[in-house]
């Protein structure tokens, strides 16, 4: 039915309008595309960045600054972007060398909240050139570094109640001495710090076998967090494989803020041939693989910045069906690239992947994964990272 009053109608356009640019307006700040990566993940690994190292690393410690300056973020560290972490004594390190951690923070908009601190995380140090080759890093970890990069831009544009700080280790490839620095000599009270996120190469896929998979560990030690994962959309095209971190150890820098008890998540497409080769460059990353993890991430952090409740450490309430499923959907990808040929599996490989896909097809079949077994799913995953990968 038409409206009677051509004012009445032209005034219900507008409205129309304005609603459809505001859903329109909102979608944009809360998506991050492949296109959003790209320019940052080419400068990271570009060669002139000598593997972000030497004088490398200093253009790129350079660029993040600049990004964070750009974005109209504050300085982390009384007044300073950058932390000096100083060269490791007993062993370890780049030659003895001491480096810079590099932080920002958009502080909080919530009276109270403003006091509770979400630090999001990537290494942006990488393996250097050796043997005259350049090891460029674009999935380890221009990837995650443009993660923070961009996350960073939306939330300074629309802050949270919670006060979010954006840190860049220095020396993650070093026993994650950046990190481990870091944890030990907070801008803020470590008390204070509810939630660590980790990204940590985010823009290939395990093993290279094409899975649109991110995995996602740490939410079983936060009701908060679990829920806020479980109940968050995840992006189109994406698959979430949530895994117990029991599963991977100690592999990047949520290490350090898990040992202070700080509940935290870490994401990860997982490792890949290209790993710590030369070969890992940008024009084999994935950026719009990445772009639909980095979404996921910033709906997340907005979510929990903003949420009522805070997350608080517990002991580990582990998403057993997930974690099977995910073993599942791993094995099922490798048995079918050795079938077609583009990975070649030994007899003795062949045969532990079969029965492991085997029996987690029973557990999901049966929609129950006892404790016991739910050990065992474990010890497989840590078998075939060692073992196929």
């Amino acid at each position: 039915m038409r409206p009677s009053n051509p004012l009445l109608a032209r005034n219900c356009l507008a409205a129309l309008f304005f609603a459809f640019a505001a859903c329109n307006s909102s979608r944009a700040q809360t998506t991050i595309t492949g296109d959003d990566l790209r320019p940052h993940i080419s400068y990271l690994a570009a060669a002139e960045r000598e593997g972000r190292r030497n004088d490398g690393k200093v253009e790129a410690r350079d660029y993040i600054v600049g990004r964070f300056q750009a974005a109209g973020l504050s300085p982390l560290f009384d007044g300073s972007w950058r932390q000096v972490v100083p060269a490791r004594t007993e062993g370890g390190g780049e030659e003895g060398q001491s480096g810079e951690n590099m932080g920002a923070f958009v502080p909080g908009t919530d009276a109270v909240l403003k006091d509770e601190w979400i630090v999001i995380n990537a290494h942006y140090d990488h393996l250097g050139v050796w043997r005259g080759q350049v090891y460029p890093g674009a999935d380890d970890n221009a990837s995650g570094v443009s993660m923070l990069l961009e996350v960073a831009r939306q939330i300074s544009a629309k802050p949270l109640k919670r006060s979010v700080a954006f840190v860049a280790f220095d020396f993650e490839e070093s026993l994650l001495w950046g990190s481990r620095w870091f944890i030990g000599h907070t801008p803020m009270e470590v008390e204070q710090i509810k939630l660590s996120v980790t990204a940590d190469m985010i823009s290939r896929s395990l093993g290279g076998l094409g899975l649109p998979t991110v995995f996602l560990m740490g939410a079983e030690h936060s009701e908060v967090v679990r829920t806020t994962v479980q109940e968050t959309p995840t992006p189109e095209g994406l698959e979430v494989a949530q895994l117990g971190v029991d599963m991977i150890g100690t592999r990047s820098d949520y290490g350090p803020f898990r040992d202070q008890r700080i509940p935290f998540l870490f994401f990860s497409t997982g490792e890949h041939p290209d790993y710590h080769t030369p070969r890992d460059t940008p024009e084999r990353v994935d950026c719009d693989k990445a772009g639909r993890v980095c979404t996921l991430i910033l709906q997340l952090v907005n979510t929990i910045g903003d949420g009522a409740e805070s997350p608080e450490w517990e002991e580990p309430q582990y998403q057993k069906l997930e974690e099977a499923r995910a073993v599942f959907r791993v094995t099922e990808q490798l048995m079918e690239a050795d079938e077609s040929g583009d990975i070649t599996l030994s007899s003795m490989q062949r045969f532990f992947v079969s029965q492991v896909n085997s029996k987690t097809s029973y557990m999901l079949r049966r929609k129950r994964v006892s404790d016991d077994e739910r050990k065992w799913v474990a010890r497989t995953a840590q078998l075939l990272l060692l073992s196929v990968f």
